[in-house]
């Protein structure tokens, strides 16, 4: 187990890298969009998303959970391993799904998950570009931890591979999923692919800085891992096409701190929606 969790956060790292090395050839960070407060954004998400709120949702959950429930530890350690990775991927997302949904229903919401909107072009950084309470409060981490206790470890861990395989690719300036378009037999399976997963055609509309090209669709598409949640609950457009420009059409850039840790800090911008 031991061995097996090591070489999927390996696997996890490795892909990283590898789509933000593509990106580099393909000369993503040349961009003059990309000014340093927007690398501390990146670099400070990242650190802040797996080193600090990660943590702390997972033992503070635990502790909830092995005082209160301790019973039920490992109650469903016998269901069959690639039945469990069904299940953790079917949670663990549709609870990501509606968590990101409201992000952009609640304002109070939305000024926590802001930030994952500012970036001002798509990137494989994007994944941990969120603040700290919209991270803190994840409810789909709780989920995992809930999984986990429960005997699914092996299984999650799996499935979570699988939800970072699509969904750093989905958020990354490689759109592996264009060139597939133009190829006429595969236009049946790509039909099925994009309505089941995200792709970066569909999350990139997401990050569109407006609806009004016909192409973005900023309250909506909101699955992560699977498409199939817009598809069910009517959030879903799909154009197989990608928006000029990218991040927010009125967005005036306050300092990385501010956007990552609102509403500790506020901005001085009175433009802002972070300075109230």
């Amino acid at each position: 187990m031991q061995f097996t969790d090591s070489l999927i956060y390996y696997e996890i790292l490795t892909l990283f890298v590898v789509i933000s090395v593509a990106e580099f050839f393909t000369g993503l960070y040349k961009s003059e969009k990309w000014s340093k407060n927007e690398w501390y954004i990146n670099f400070a998400g990242l650190f802040l998303s797996s080193t600090i709120t990660r943590p702390i949702s997972f033992l503070l959950t635990s502790y909830i959970l092995n005082f209160f429930f301790a019973d039920y530890f490992n109650y469903f350690s016998n269901v069959s391993l690639w039945l469990g990775v069904i299940i953790t991927c079917l949670l663990e997302d549709f609870t990501q799904y509606w968590w990101h949904r409201a992000a952009h229903t609640y304002t109070w919401l939305w000024k926590a998950h802001r930030v994952h909107h500012t970036a001002p072009e798509m990137s494989v950084f994007l994944t941990g570009r969120n603040s700290w309470i919209y991270l803190l409060l994840f409810p789909s981490r709780i989920v995992s931890t809930v999984l986990v206790f429960l005997g699914f470890g092996q299984a999650f861990l799996i499935g979570y591979f699988f939800k970072a395989l699509i969904g750093i690719s989905a958020h990354s300036s490689v759109r592996w999923d264009k060139p597939l378009y133009a190829v006429k037999w595969l236009h049946p399976i790509m039909w099925i692919v994009e309505r089941t997963i995200s792709t970066p055609a569909t999350h990139h509309a997401h990050h569109a800085a407006t609806d009004a090209d016909g192409i973005g669709v900023i309250n909506g598409n909101y699955g992560n891992m699977f498409f199939i949640w817009d598809m069910i609950f009517g959030t879903a457009k799909i154009t197989r096409e990608f928006s000029e420009h990218i991040g927010l059409e009125d967005y005036h850039e306050e300092p990385w701190y501010v956007q990552l840790g609102y509403p500790i800090f506020k901005s001085k911008d009175s433009r802002s929606e972070l300075s109230e």
